[in-house]
């Protein structure tokens, strides 16, 4: 069910839902918007086929499990389109696909690199689980084992759930057991519990048998999947968070990354944009890589896709005092959505319902903007700025790339600058 009904008319929900953290499903408010036309699918085809999906559809087994990168601008709908995938191929002639949102299950800030391990197997469980499928097997027994035989762990789990606990804990818990109870991931590695600490210290020193295990249960698994007629074969969608700390992303796909690859289950896994191109340079190399591009913005059909993902959400007619403002904060957006986002969003605080957004307002919002940006580095990256040379594998290109002060499209010379920043550093002689 939809938040509000849309288009808003209203400036202070038109604020709301103009703010790039709203969240809101797009699909079920009609608020979804497909880009394929103005930004291409070729990508999106490409990922399908990686997976063994032909044009026509039909589906192939693929001969190695693939672990493909997918990446993009903070704001640029990785999360759309992954969930666009995860709605297309989480069929029964497909694959029972298992979508997981690390910021949803998990306390970002308290984020380490031995949870997305652990996020694998509890995501897989529940979700099979309400699937009806419940086969405790020797690998997940000896799982469960290594995660919850602690005498401190199993005393905290006690303690935690007091009179809900419908097994005996000295006996030993189980996966099943602590699902059952309502046991959740993001309260089974939020804080400083012992059962964290233990957690991640089991993961961190026992990672090769931890994913062996994993593997064994997969393959038991899968048999169970394909007879329910859930899916041909096992996919994890794994949406990343741009809040994780670039480090742990450097740990997991490059560092770690063979421990990820030996892992038999296909997996597309969204990271943020500065580590993707950290994981470019990693001699271990993933199947494929793969970038949302920003929508470039000197296309009459790509103005009116981006048009239309603003006057899904607030009244044309109410907030814009003609076509030619919404255009313009389109040109100030660069084709990234969330800059769009931000642009209106400022631009409704300022005019606050009084008077309709135009050309002036927008001119204003776009110098407060880009003040903050300029405020954001210093003259070392200034420099690069003005040689124009983007070499996304250079530390402060992926920098600036992370933070929407470089943008990335398709095609040659593919980086360019913000065209809000450009505007204030021209305006202030600095370019």
């Amino acid at each position: 069910m939809s938040k509000f009904n849309y288009p808003v008319n209203d400036p202070f929900t038109a604020r709301a839902v103009t703010e790039p953290t709203f969240e809101e499903d797009i699909f079920a408010s009609n608020l979804y918007v497909n880009l394929d036309k103005v930004r291409g699918n070729e990508y999106l085809s490409d990922i399908k086929f990686d997976l063994g999906i032909g044009d026509d559809g039909s589906f192939h087994l693929t001969e190695e499990y693939v672990k493909l990168i997918f990446s993009g601008h903070i704001g640029s709908g990785k999360t759309v389109e992954l969930k666009r995938l995860h709605r297309d191929l989480n069929k029964q002639n497909l694959y029972f696909s298992v979508f997981i949102s690390i910021e949803e299950e998990l306390e970002i800030s308290r984020f380490e690199p031995e949870d997305f391990y652990v996020l694998l197997i509890t995501k897989l469980i529940t979700q099979l689980q309400e699937k009806g499928i419940s086969r405790n097997t020797e690998s997940l027994k000896e799982l469960a084992k290594m995660f919850f035989s602690d005498s401190e762990v199993k005393k905290e789990i006690s303690e935690s759930i007091k009179d809900e606990l419908a097994v005996n804990v000295e006996a030993g818990i189980g996966f099943f057991d602590f699902f059952k109870i309502g046991g959740s991931l993001k309260n089974l590695l939020a804080g400083e519990t012992k059962t964290a600490k233990v957690i991640r210290e089991v993961t961190r020193k026992n990672l090769l048998h931890l994913t062996q295990l994993l593997n064994d249960y997969l393959s038991d698994i899968r048999a169970d999947i394909q007879a329910e007629n859930l899916g041909q074969d096992i996919l994890f969608i794994v949406d990343g968070s741009e809040k994780i700390m670039f480090e742990k992303y450097e740990t997991l796909f490059v560092r770690d990354a063979n421990v990820l690859i030996g892992i038999n289950a296909n997996m597309i896994m969204s990271v943020r944009i500065d580590a993707f191109y950290q994981i470019e340079k990693s001699p271990i190399r993933f199947t494929s890589r793969y970038v949302v591009p920003m929508i470039r913005t000197d296309k009459v059909e790509n103005c009116d896709a981006l048009c239309e993902i603003i006057t899904k959400r607030i009244d044309f007619d109410t907030f814009f005092e003609n076509k030619e403002t919404l255009e313009k904060c389109i040109f100030y957006s660069g084709g990234c959505i969330r800059q769009l986002f931000r642009i209106v969003n400022v631009a409704i605080r300022k005019t606050r319902g009084k008077s309709k957004i135009n050309i002036a307002v927008v001119e204003a919002v776009v110098d407060e903007i880009g003040n903050t940006l300029r405020e954001s580095i210093d003259k070392s990256y200034i420099k690069i700025l003005k040689e124009g040379d983007f070499e996304p594998a250079e530390a402060k290109v992926k920098e600036m790339l992370y933070g929407l002060l470089l943008l990335k499209y398709n095609g040659k010379s593919s980086i360019k600058m913000n065209p809000i920043l450009e505007k204030y550093l021209r305006n202030a002689n600095e370019l």
